[in-house]
Order: structure tokens, then sequence, then C-alpha cells
């Protein structure tokens, strides 16, 4: 129930809405991603493996089944590299999040929360790695050292 004083409006009682706030000029970090070559999927999971916004070829219960995946995969990652840096009595292993899984034709790449699926032969891993980097808006941090350029993986 709204009600207006003045030109302006007032909500007095609800039971449940949502808003969606699109702001012109930006794309959604999905579709950024989208445009890299050999790009056939893309997406973006919670920590706890939920699907937040997705674009590609694959259905919805596949993207959905791919976010858990990559979250439980990320989680992995992220916990052997803590392990491996204590053992290693070195740091930097702590900063791992990311990881790629390549195959004859298509390939999985993730960056902290976002996945792309890749055709691998059209695809350029490093450029990859550096706009879902970007995208996530950190910085990856190479086993061996801060400042340390990273490995050419491509």
């Amino acid at each position: 129930m709204a009600a207006s004083r003045r030109g302006k409006i007032f909500i007095t009682a609800y039971t449940r809405f949502q808003v969606w706030i699109f702001c012109g000029g930006v794309m959604s970090r999905t579709s950024e991603l989208m445009k890299l070559p050999g790009t056939v999927a893309a997406g973006l999971f919670s920590r706890k493996g939920f699907l937040e916004e997705f674009e590609g070829k694959l259905t919805q219960v596949e993207a959905e089944e791919m976010a858990g995946l990559c979250a439980a995969i990320t989680l992995t990652m992220e916990m052997q590299g803590r392990l491996l840096g204590r053992l290693a009595d070195q740091s930097g292993w702590d900063g791992c999040y990311g990881w790629v899984t390549w195959g004859p034709e298509m390939s999985i790449v993730t960056i902290h929360d976002s996945l792309c699926v890749v055709q691998g032969r059209q695809a350029s891993f490093n450029q990859l790695v550096k706009a879902m980097t970007e995208s996530a808006g950190t910085e990856p941090v190479k086993p061996g050292g801060k400042g340390e350029p990273n490995a050419d993986i491509g």
C-alpha cells in the first residue's frame, strides 16, 4: 500500500519485493567475459555454490551444476594452497584462487567467483586469466613470492 504526500510516495506496507537497478553503459561481468575468444558460457557463483549470473550455451540446470562444481573445486584449491603454504613455509600459496581444467575440445577456467567454459583451440588462456582476474578485482599471486610475474600458461 502506498500513500502520496506532496508528490512523494511512501510505502506503508509490503510483503516482499525485489529491486533491480540497471546502470547505463556498464555491461555485466558475464557479458564482458562472453566477448572473449572461444568463450561459450560464462557465469558467477557464490562460495556456497549458487549460480548468481549466467550467459551462454548451457541450460539453466547445467549452469547450476557447473556453479556448484566450480565452487567446490575452488574451495578445495584454496584449502590445498593454505596447506602447501604452511608445509613449505611460503606464504604465496595461500593466495591460490583460480584453476583451469582443459581437454581437447572444451575447457573450464575459474578465477575467484567466475567461470568460463571455452573452446580450447579458440581461446587464449593468458587472455582469459587476465580478463577474469581484472573482472574479479583481484590480482593472482604466483607461488614463489610477491611481485613475481605470472607464468606464461598459454
